[in-house]
């Protein structure tokens, strides 16, 4: 009877550490199934992914990387060879870096490509105004949003501020026992952070962000004040 029941504890044992290892396999397929795969044309050089620098092997480029369902953001630019025709040899053409914005979420494969680009012509074309396509699996193409390098980092400038500004002001929110006290640090606090803001990025941001009624307004707010000196 002992041996027995022995023998049950050890069959249960052995089926609990089966159940347990294909419930963790089983876990880790699913996330590596919900990851899609991105691959990059050769023309492309992919820098950054998500503020994270992209690490390069020797003498190789990483062309193909994994992106997790949600929003992502790729630091990018164009390089390739060209003959030049008048001058007889061949050229390099190469782009600023840029930023794309994409969103994943239920696809497997990504393909991200530039448009077409034939000749010198259209590559010093391209270069000027960028113009990428990401395909799904299924060849469909998929919403993506560009930016320029420069308006990406001012945005982030800008984010960064107002993150920094708003912090004290929900301290004294949820502190309502000290509630003048957090008012008035909160307000040296953001005038010390004013100070050091470089405040042209700043109007060139919101400029860039106003639509055509709020811009008219402002110039109209800046006549007024001329006026007044």
């Amino acid at each position: 009877m002992t041996t027995m029941t022995t023998r049950a504890k050890l069959l249960n044992n052995t089926l609990l550490s089966y159940v347990c290892a294909s419930v963790l396999l089983c876990s880790l397929i699913a996330v590596k199934a919900s990851a899609a795969e991105l691959t990059v044309t050769d023309n492309l050089i992919l820098r950054d992914v998500d503020d994270k620098a992209v690490e390069h092997g020797f003498l190789s480029k990483k062309q193909t990387i994994e992106l997790s369902p949600g929003k992502h953001v790729l630091v990018i630019k164009y390089k390739d060879v060209f003959e030049d025709l008048d001058l007889g040899e061949d050229r390099l053409v190469k782009s600023d870096y840029f930023v794309v914005k994409l969103v994943v979420e239920n696809q497997q494969k990504l393909f991200l490509s530039t448009s077409k680009i034939s000749d010198l012509a259209s590559a010093e074309r391209f270069v000027k105004s960028p113009e990428v396509i990401l395909l799904d699996e299924h060849k469909q193409e998929m919403v993506l949003e560009l930016e320029t390098f420069s308006d990406y980092k001012l945005g982030k400038q800008v984010t960064k501020v107002v993150t920094t500004l708003s912090a004290p002001a929900v301290i004294s929110q949820n502190n309502s026992t000290t509630m003048t006290t957090a008012a008035e640090d909160s307000q040296v606090f953001n005038d010390k952070v004013i100070d050091k803001v470089d405040t042209v990025p700043m109007l060139k941001y919101w400029w860039q962000k106003a639509n055509q009624e709020e811009k008219e307004n402002f110039l109209i707010f800046i006549n007024k004040n001329k006026a007044l000196k």
